[in-house]
């Protein structure tokens, strides 16, 4: 039994492949979204601890986590990391295709978010765009409380929700999917002003490349958080055939 944690353009992937091999898995989400489950899958939705987790991989005789989920869910990171080495379970990471780093003084890379908003504060930009979404908002009180920010948000009640209760201006959330479309993304950047963007290192199923392309095509600078290091005990499969060849091994 296999268990993928999805979510994302990697899990739908994973989960068409596991349906073409005719392999049984356990799909996972943190919150629900619709799924078909398809013939060999079985969908769950809800975070885990780590003993919570322990326990559902031996419940449900799990041997192998494919780990598909968002590159910034640093607390799932930990919690597969560890859960797996107290089972001895193989996580394999089906990680997401990124665009070469091309750092420049308009694309500026940065550890976390207080090293974006010591940029931000230097370069005394007042008027900024943050697609780095809803669960960022609270980290980046400090900056949009003094300065002219708008946050892209997904157009859900769970995200307004969180977005309301750490206070943040409604009039300065614009509601929209992620896009790849280019035009679209500086249309957004000149309605509002803004003087910088400020975005995640998320590749290009988060469409890194279209938000940078924008920021230059605007002759703004864009202000990237890095990815966070994944745990050395997982295997990096970037392509099916990799995955393949994963799964083969373990057989």
């Amino acid at each position: 039994m296999i268990l993928v944690f999805g979510g994302t353009t990697e899990g739908k992937k994973v989960a068409k492949f596991l349906e073409r091999e005719a392999l049984p898995y356990f799909y996972s989400t943190k919150t629900e979204i619709e799924f078909d489950k398809g013939q060999f899958g079985s969908y769950r939705f809800g975070a885990f601890s780590i003993t919570e987790l322990i326990a559902f991989c031996q419940e449900k005789k799990i041997r192998t986590i494919i780990h598909a989920s968002h590159p910034f869910a640093e607390i799932l990171h930990q919690t597969i990391a560890e859960a797996s080495s107290f089972l001895s379970v193989l996580v394999i990471r089906f990680e997401r295709q990124y665009p070469v780093k091309s750092v420049s003084k308009d694309v500026i890379y940065v550890k976390n978010y207080a090293e974006a908003i010591a940029y931000l504060n230097a370069k005394k930009i007042e008027s900024l765009l943050a697609l780095t979404g809803v669960q960022t908002i609270e980290k980046m009180e400090s900056y949009w409380k003094k300065n002219c920010s708008y946050f892209r948000i997904l157009p859900r009640e769970s995200s307004l929700a969180i977005a309301e209760k750490s206070g943040f201006p409604k009039e300065n959330l614009i509601l929209e999917f992620p896009s790849d479309d280019l035009n679209h993304e500086i249309e957004i950047l000149k309605k509002y002003n803004c003087q910088a963007v400020i975005t995640k290192e998320s590749g290009e199923s988060g469409f890194l490349s279209t938000k940078i392309e924008a920021a230059k095509i605007c002759k703004i600078p864009i202000v990237i958080i890095e990815r966070v290091m994944l745990p050395k005990s997982f295997l990096i499969a970037s392509n099916e055939a990799d995955l393949f060849n994963f799964m083969t091994l373990k057989k």
